[in-house]
């Protein structure tokens, strides 16, 4: 309900002016009732004396004449005693006050009517409605008042949409573990089992099993990583341990270790770097699990481009770390997307790319506590993904050689 804009600044004056308002229509009123009184009181007093009627002798009238009375109700009063002057004030006091009263009211009826219309938006506040706003043109304390209330219910639905999306990520956390943790524990427990069979499989196949089992208890022990690594980043535990790391270094490693896994996956991986050496005052196991979890995601999701490219360049601010994979073109409206928790691209839960979908989320938010950035394309000629981290002049050197390639 939009109300018409007023003119006062000042709720206290916009009463001040009502009170002085009412008190001046309230004895003009009087004045006007007195006058109409009066000139009611001469018409009687002349249409009586007009009737034609004999006036009494005054001889039948010793006792009116002699204590100075006239006829009661027609002629005009001479003489007042005490007791009727106090009793005119007292009719003038008690009409001026209820006069007034009511002007007060009338003029006070808009205040009145926007302290309401406060009142009941509040009211629907407290039983849940955080879709209304209260909508007043003043300028004064109301206004203020109806200003500091809304604020007051976007916070209140901010902090609610909040509660209900924490509420919504553990439930989907729960689905998530359910269903992710179950998988490899029940493929463990199967194949240790055919493992420990000695009598209907040989040697030979019951090692085989039992490297499938050790194959599922990393990816276990992998899925259980990102789910402390997130409840950390979410609660707020997670401390930065700097120390002087060589960041060329560390990412050459990563790269290495993964080697195995991009054979499993007939995957060749190419490593270029414009620098040798790069020092910097990082947490190296915090960008290790990073760049990990990049090189993980590229090992799933880049099996159809047989090629995965990991790429160091070092700019005139910061340095750059891409991982491309050249498997299926991420849809430009899952771009926006791709680094919220719990979201994957394919919706399907194959053991394969199946996942808790935090890996990229927690990568996010590892670089993010970094002063980073961390940034995705994809196209035709690829997905890629890029870490920036910032140059510090102080805590980075730089050590002398050309560019690397494997």
């Amino acid at each position: 309900m939009k109300r018409k804009t007023l003119y006062f600044q000042s709720l206290r004056t916009e009463l001040i002016v009502y009170a002085f308002c009412s008190m001046g229509l309230a004895v003009l009123t009087e004045i006007l009732a007195g006058g109409v009184i009066y000139l009611i009181s001469r018409l009687l007093g002349k249409t009586y004396r007009n009737l034609g009627m004999p006036r009494p002798s005054p001889d039948l009238l010793p006792d009116w004449s002699s204590r100075s009375q006239q006829m009661p109700g027609y002629q005009q009063i001479t003489r007042f005693d005490r007791r009727t002057i106090y009793a005119v004030l007292l009719i003038i006091m008690i009409a001026t006050i209820s006069l007034f009263i009511i002007y007060f009211l009338l003029l006070s009826k808009r205040i009145i009517r926007d302290m309401s219309y406060i009142s009941d938006n509040i009211t629907h506040i407290a039983t849940g409605n955080m879709t209304d706003h209260i909508e007043i043109g003043r300028q004064d304390e109301l206004g203020e008042i109806a200003s500091r209330v809304n604020e007051m219910q976007e916070k209140l639905y901010a902090m609610m949409e909040l509660e209900r999306k924490a509420l919504q990520d553990n439930k989907n956390l729960i689905t998530s573990v359910a269903h992710d943790l179950r998988t490899p524990v029940t493929s463990i427990m199967g194949y240790l089992e055919l493992a420990m069979d000695m009598e209907h499989h040989p040697l030979e196949d019951r090692q085989k099993f039992a490297a499938i089992a050790f194959q599922k208890a990393v990816r276990l022990e992998r899925l259980i990583q990102d789910l402390f690594s997130y409840t950390r980043l979410m609660n707020g535990e997670i401390t930065l341990h700097r120390s002087e790391i060589d960041l060329v270094q560390l990412v050459r490693q990563m790269v290495e270790e993964f080697y195995p896994i991009f054979q499993d996956h007939d995957l060749e991986c190419t490593y270029h770097s414009n620098v040798n050496c790069q020092l910097m005052v990082l947490d190296g196991e915090m960008i290790a699990r990073a760049v990990q979890n990049l090189l993980s995601n590229a090992a799933k999701y880049g099996q159809d481009g047989k090629q995965i490219t990991v790429n160091i360049e070092k700019l005139d601010q910061e340095i750059q770390i891409s991982v491309t994979n050249f498997g299926q073109m991420i849809p430009e409206e899952s771009l926006s997307s791709i680094f919220q928790k719990f979201y994957r691209v394919e919706q399907s839960r194959s053991t394969d790319t199946g996942g808790t979908g935090l890996g990229l989320n927690i990568a996010y938010e590892i670089i993010q506590l970094h002063g980073g950035k961390i940034q995705v394309s994809s196209s035709i000629q690829g997905t890629q993904f890029t870490i920036a981290l910032p140059l510090d002049t102080e805590s980075s050197r730089e050590s002398k050689g050309g560019e690397v390639s494997e």
